[in-house]
């Protein structure tokens, strides 16, 4: 099973292997396309196909062995949950360039596998990769072919796209999690930022913030006061909420904060990333050993949020 792929870095780290299954796994999964598939259509000009959740009709086996392959092919540390799609398209049926960015409490890493027998060039549907938005130039192309497969880890700049098919085109799409962007991270975060109210924040701020709204742009204030909350939700005393503020808008040269108070509003500052963009893996392998002490903190909240953004003491 994805034996011996070949590793590309450009424009960005992605993987081919063909064959990507063995011939009894190929038979079961390619068997789910001649199933009564409750299919659902999606129309427009980017994205035309038809799809259907197919995971609980695949063999767990099977699935925990694909996410063990992951993990090792891509050195990621994936929590057992997979999500298999199928997936097929029509001739005269296209998707644009699009990155699939992680969101927070969704996949991180796709592996894209094709059912296609007897294709030939001529019938389209070739998954594109490439390196900006626009999709002006294809840096690699990835032919439909039976039982091939493409993986890449999910980022803002993975960028790719299928061209239009001429004849119907099958994939299965392999969805995996990363440990720090699970769906309770994404119920976390809902929960840690429900009902914000500012003023409900320590007057102790009054003068930062004064100084903050008066000269930098509305977003880095907002942002800074989304940090300040998560601080004040967790308990923390109201100079380390200051400090917070203060680290989000006008950082002092020596912080005075200790190891403890630091990992707090480093983390502080991870929750309002994760509530005002998205998932950032490089930014979490960052923190991720930067953040142990709050593992032990007498905190509740504080350690149950630590625990679900950057659970356990495993490293990227």
């Amino acid at each position: 099973m994805l034996v011996n792929p070949v590793h590309h870095r450009h424009p960005y780290p992605f993987f081919t292997v063909e064959p990507a299954f063995s011939p009894a796994d190929c038979a079961c999964l390619e068997g789910l396309f001649e199933q009564d598939l409750p299919w659902r259509e999606h129309g427009g000009a980017f994205y035309e196909v038809r799809n259907c959740d197919s995971t609980d009709r695949i063999d767990p086996h099977v699935l925990a062995a694909v996410v063990e392959r992951m993990r090792a092919l891509t050195g990621m540390p994936l929590t057992a949950r997979v999500a298999v799609t199928a997936q097929t398209m029509a001739p005269g049926q296209r998707i644009g360039v699009h990155s699939d960015r992680p969101l927070v409490g969704f996949e991180a890493v796709r592996l894209v596998v094709q059912w296609n027998r007897g294709w030939r060039a001529e019938d389209g549907g070739v998954l594109q990769v490439h390196d900006d938005e626009a999709g002006t130039r294809v840096c690699a192309v990835a032919a439909p072919r039976f039982n091939s497969a493409l993986g890449f880890i999910m980022h803002p700049g993975s960028y790719h796209s299928v061209t239009e098919t001429t004849k119907p085109r099958r994939t299965l799409v392999f969805n995996f999690w990363h440990v720090g962007n699970s769906p309770a991270l994404a119920d976390a975060v809902k929960t840690l930022f429900a009902r914000m109210q500012f003023g409900e924040l320590p007057s102790l701020l009054d003068p930062l913030r004064v100084e903050a709204e008066r000269s930098l742009p509305e977003e880095q204030t907002y942002r800074a006061l989304v940090v300040a909350t998560a601080l004040q939700r967790w308990g923390l005393p109201e100079r380390i909420i200051r400090d917070g503020y203060q680290a989000a808008t006008f950082p002092p040269e020596s912080p005075g904060t200790d190891g403890a108070a630091a990992a707090a509003i480093a983390l502080a500052q991870w929750a309002a990333h994760l509530y005002v963009d998205d998932f950032d893996l490089a930014q979490w392998q960052r923190l991720n050993l930067a953040l142990a002490p709050l593992r032990s903190t007498d905190r509740a909240s504080l350690a149950a949020f630590c625990e679900v953004a950057f659970p356990g003491s495993r490293g990227p």
